[in-house]
Formats: structure tokens, sequence, C-alpha cells
């Protein structure tokens, strides 16, 4: 019962905020082996100990002795399959959650937002298969209309790009 209180406490206060569970240890992936003490499988542990004991000894009537064994064993279950969600869930990673600013330059995309003459407009790019949107000035000044092709020259700041139009080749 002390387990699920636990857990239940541990879960309002990760949705309320402000609570690092542990997780993302977990979920680096540096080390080779599970991490089976993390406080995710410690807390399903405690849950999976505290019900099984109950129910062995008020269900199914079975000494206390026994009923420790049973529940320790589900307790373990319960704590390497929890590590073992979280290091699937690992796999789940995708690149474009390390996606650096930089790795813009030399790209194409296509102005969003009209970049007025010495103004701020916005630019669309696709990126390792991932779409996003930055700040852009113009290289030189000028303005560049709404879904024109641009290429980036440079990066300003961390949500700023310089770009430069793509000029059309005439036939």
């Amino acid at each position: 019962m002390a387990g699920s209180v636990f857990f239940a406490l541990r879960i309002v206060v990760s949705v309320v905020g402000g609570f690092d569970s542990g997780s993302a240890d977990e979920l680096d992936g540096t080390e080779g082996a599970f991490k089976l003490l993390s406080l995710n499988s410690i807390t399903s542990f405690m849950a999976m100990f505290g019900w099984v004991g109950l129910a062995c000894v008020y269900q199914f009537k079975l000494s206390l002795l026994i009923s420790v064994g049973i529940a320790v064993i589900f307790g373990f279950l319960a704590m390497y399959v929890t590590t073992l969600l979280f290091r699937l869930a690992a796999k789940l990673k995708s690149g474009g959650a390390t996606f650096n600013i930089k790795e813009s330059i030399g790209q194409n995309g296509e102005i969003y937002i009209r970049i007025p003459p010495a103004g701020v407009g916005r630019i669309r790019l696709s990126i390792n298969e991932v779409k996003y949107e930055f700040d852009a000035v113009s290289e030189n000044g000028d303005a560049i209309d709404s879904f024109e092709k641009a290429a980036v020259t440079r990066v300003i700041d961390s949500h700023t790009l310089a770009v430069r139009p793509i000029v059309k080749k005439e036939r």
C-alpha cells in the first residue's frame, strides 16, 4: 500500500512539474547494463511487493513467510520490466531531438513570412526529415517575398538565420 501511495505521489508531482524522476539517466543509453536501481524501478518494486504480498496473505491465505517470498519475486520482476520498458523507450529517440541550428547553414527553404527590407520574417526548413521554422533576415538587407525559395547563409543567434534568395535560372 505504501508503494502505491509513493507511486501516486510521484505521478502527481511529475504532472504538476518540478520533479526529475531520474528517467533521463535511464534513457541516456551510455551504460551497457540495465539500471535496475533507479527511482522508477524501486517504485515499481514497492508497489508490486505490497499488492502481491497483501493478495497472498488475505486472498490466498498463505503464510507470512511464503507471502513475502512471492512478493519479493514479483517485486523484482516489476523492477526488471520497468527497466526494460525504459530501455525500449530510449530506442524511440529521434534524430530531430538533437538538432543543432548550425546544421541549417547551406540548407534551402521557403520564406514563410515575408522578410521586409532590413527586417525579420520567417523561413521554413526541412532538415533530416524534420520541419523547422526560424526567424530570418535577408543577408543583403533586401526584401524577400513569402513563398520564395531561400538559402541559409549563416546563423545570427539561437533562433535567427541570415538567408539569401535563390535566383531562378531563366531558360
